[in-house]
């Protein structure tokens, strides 16, 4: 289904990206787990105020100390509350794609909510919700790559996925077309 693999490559993507530019210790406690689907992970890009837009995001990441406060709002997130692990893209610096960073925060992280579960006409195997963060406290250890490295990580890891999609859309099309022709 198209849904669910959709879904699958979404997950891969954010394992590819803990792999790829994660610290060794991020790679060593996150990598296996995320990798055997014993958790699952949800990349967390699209705002509602940002459309097609990624480097006008405006969820922020204050840096407090040893730590991150997230405030803001993604939208269309699949495996929203479902997920153990979300790679968040979020603005440290100033405007344009410079400013924005990568981490990840852990499902149950106190300031991290959901929406409702998005009533979809189709892609109905990944649940889709808002990803809420307010006041949502994270460790700068949490940071995945340098601090302004995040949209190009971002469009990293989008560009894989997007071969995973179309590869599902060919064969997808491949089969119809084999169907109405015999």
């Amino acid at each position: 289904c198209v849904s669910t693999t959709a879904y699958l490559t979404i997950h891969n993507m954010c394992v590819w990206m803990v792999d790829q530019f994660g610290n060794e210790e991020q790679r060593q406690r996150w990598v296996p787990d995320l990798a055997s689907i014993n958790l699952f992970a949800s990349y967390c890009l699209t705002e509602p105020g940002a459309g097609s837009d990624a480097a006008s995001l405006s969820t922020s990441a204050r840096r407090d100390g040893d730590h991150y406060v997230l405030n803001g709002t993604k939208a269309f997130i699949s495996g929203g509350q479902s997920s153990s692990f979300y790679v968040v893209m979020a603005r440290t610096g100033g405007e344009g794609s410079k400013g924005i960073t990568c981490m990840y925060v852990e499902n149950g992280t106190e300031g991290l909510s959901f929406g409702a579960k998005e009533k979809k006409v189709g892609w109905n195997s990944q649940p889709t919700r808002m990803v809420i963060f307010e006041d949502c406290r994270i460790p700068v250890t949490n940071r995945i790559g340098k601090e302004g490295q995040g949209f190009s990580i971002a469009m990293q890891g989008l560009n894989g996925g997007r071969i995973n999609i179309g590869a599902e859309y060919t064969v997808g099309i491949s089969l119809l077309l084999s169907r109405s022709i015999l």
